[in-house]
């Protein structure tokens, strides 16, 4: 009786036990299942790992989850500036031609016209024709700059000549304004040339002649609408820098001495002319036809308005007797550029006013 009671007891035990067990161990899977990982809801930045795989949720998220794997939807225009806004709109204006903007005459596109008289030959060269090669040469300077256009003396007579006007001298200063007004001439340019030396020697290479030279060039820059002197430039050469050898070394050395003068001389010319306004004048009037003194040589290009104004009054100081200007005078209405003809001519046809004549001044419409 007591060995049965200690077998029931030992069976209780051992059920007991074997029921711990089991209740303690249900968490685990049972064999030849799996249970599902629920990975929803997981915090920003935890790692999880699913079958050997770790997947970062919300620190890294994959290349699949992130906004930028989405087809990106049509940009929307940039917006425009109110500068561009008004740029567009002028649109249909015609462009202007730029130069340089160091000078602030070549903003507009229009090159001043200057009238270039010989320059007096002051040297002991009488047979040479220095003055003409002076002339000459600021010409091709000044058009080489793309700012000025260049007339010469034949030109500006011949042209004053037929139109009944006689002068002794165009340097006269009613023939410098009856040429501003007839071809619409901004400047004269005319001057001297001084000091010209030259010295030589024999080649210490060769029996060649080494010869150097100095000069000295005066320029004078003359308003055409008062005949007034603007002021004058003196450029000088250093003899260094004008060695020539060989043939003809002596005459040479004198035009490279005078180009150096004229180099000297250029920056500081073209700033005085700047303050010369760019103006022009109708050369022909006809009805609503107007026809200009400025054409494309001038940089007057098809397209461009200019206003009409009446000559104005010459004023002049009444102790010098000297000319001031010309006052501004009654504004007639405005033209624009239809075509361009000849060398330096162009037809205008009026859009505002009327009663054009010849001789009225033509300034341009751009502000």
């Amino acid at each position: 009786m007591t060995q049965d009671k200690k077998f029931i007891v030992g069976i209780l035990v051992f059920s007991t036990a074997s029921l711990f067990v089991l209740i303690s161990c249900s968490s685990f899977p049972l064999f030849g299942t799996k249970k599902e990982e629920k990975i929803e809801k997981l915090p920003e930045g935890r790692t999880v790992t699913v079958e050997g795989m770790e997947t970062i949720k919300g620190a890294n998220p994959s290349k699949s989850e992130t906004p930028s794997a989405k087809k990106p939807s049509t940009p929307a225009p940039p917006a425009v500036k109110e500068t561009e806004t008004k740029v567009a709109s002028a649109s249909s204006a015609p462009s202007r031609p730029f130069y340089t903007p160091s000078l602030a005459f070549s903003e507009t596109g229009f090159k001043k016209k200057v009238a270039i008289l010989d320059f007096v030959n002051n040297t002991s060269y009488k047979e040479e024709k220095i003055g003409e090669t002076v002339a000459k040469k600021l010409s091709d300077k000044l058009e080489a700059t793309q700012r000025v256009v260049t007339l010469d003396k034949t030109v500006v007579s011949e042209t004053l000549n037929r139109e009944g006007f006689k002068f002794e001298h165009l340097s006269d200063p009613q023939a410098i304004k009856q040429a501003h007004q007839s071809l619409g001439i901004q400047a004269f340019a005319l001057g001297t040339v001084t000091d010209v030396s030259l010295s030589s020697k024999a080649s210490e290479a060769s029996d060649e002649e080494v010869a150097f030279a100095t000069a000295k060039v005066e320029i004078r820059l003359i308003d055409a609408s008062t005949g007034n002197l603007l002021k004058t430039f003196v450029g000088r050469s250093p003899i260094f820098g004008t060695r020539e050898t060989g043939a003809d070394s002596r005459g040479k050395a004198v035009l490279k001495a005078i180009e150096i003068g004229l180099n000297d001389i250029l920056e500081s010319f073209l700033r005085q002319l700047d303050f010369l306004d760019w103006t022009t004048t109708v050369a022909k009037a006809d009805g609503e036809t107007v026809y200009l003194n400025a054409g494309k040589l001038s940089g007057v290009r098809v397209g461009d308005t200019f206003e009409v104004f009446e000559p104005g009054k010459e004023i002049f100081h009444p102790n010098t007797n000297l000319s001031l200007g010309w006052t501004t005078g009654k504004l007639k209405g405005a033209v624009r550029v239809t075509a361009l003809f000849g060398v330096d001519a162009a037809v205008g046809k009026a859009v505002q006013g009327n009663g054009f004549s010849s001789n009225d001044v033509v300034k341009s419409a751009m502000k």
